[in-house]
């Protein structure tokens, strides 16, 4: 049995197949990024995730299609946290995590080279960065302010020379931030 084509059956199966055959191996190498967070108890865990997938889910990226999660709790065991950070590294997380300093820590001792996203005290006193201005290396993120810069940012009106004492309230339940 012969099949006869037409040239413009052939043209344009072939130009369908040039337009698609890009389309296709562009979504077969869709990247997928891979965020790995680090941190210390459990209940960090299910806070951090909502609020990663929420914020990243308005920037195009959706957990099970172009983005996965990794995360490692030392559940409230310190002394975990670097197995866990050299756990994160080994999957080859694009990005970690890690809130709070001891997780910062165990990250920065685990690798040089993955981008470390914290949320810490002062990253200047625990070794973490040399100044907030220029931290170098491979870390970057948010700290709370320490003592020091709290005190620094208390100003008083020279009319009120009659106060004596001045405090700062703060959630009941937080560790102070130099603990962290």
């Amino acid at each position: 049995m012969t099949v006869t084509i037409g040239r413009r059956e052939l043209l344009a199966a072939l130009g369908g197949g040039a337009v698609a055959w890009p389309l296709a191996a562009r979504a077969q190498q869709m990247k997928v990024y891979r965020i790995g967070a680090l941190v210390v108890g459990n209940a960090d865990v299910d806070s951090l995730r909502t609020e990663l997938r929420e914020a990243l889910r308005k920037s195009g990226y959706v957990e099970g299609q172009n983005l996965l999660f990794e995360f490692r709790s030392a559940e409230e065991e310190l002394d975990r946290l670097p197995r866990l950070a050299a756990e994160l590294v080994a999957l080859k997380v694009d990005v970690i995590v890690a809130i709070y300093t001891p997780c910062a820590l165990a990250a920065q001792r685990a690798t040089r080279e993955i981008p470390i996203v914290i949320v810490s005290g002062n990253p200047i006193e625990t070794g973490l960065v040399p100044s907030l201005s220029r931290p170098g290396g491979n870390i970057t993120g948010v700290c709370g302010p320490d003592r020091h810069a709290v005190a620094s940012h208390v100003h008083l009106h020279p009319a009120g020379h009659w106060v004596h004492s001045c405090s700062i309230l703060s959630s009941a339940c937080a560790r102070p931030l130099s603990e962290y």
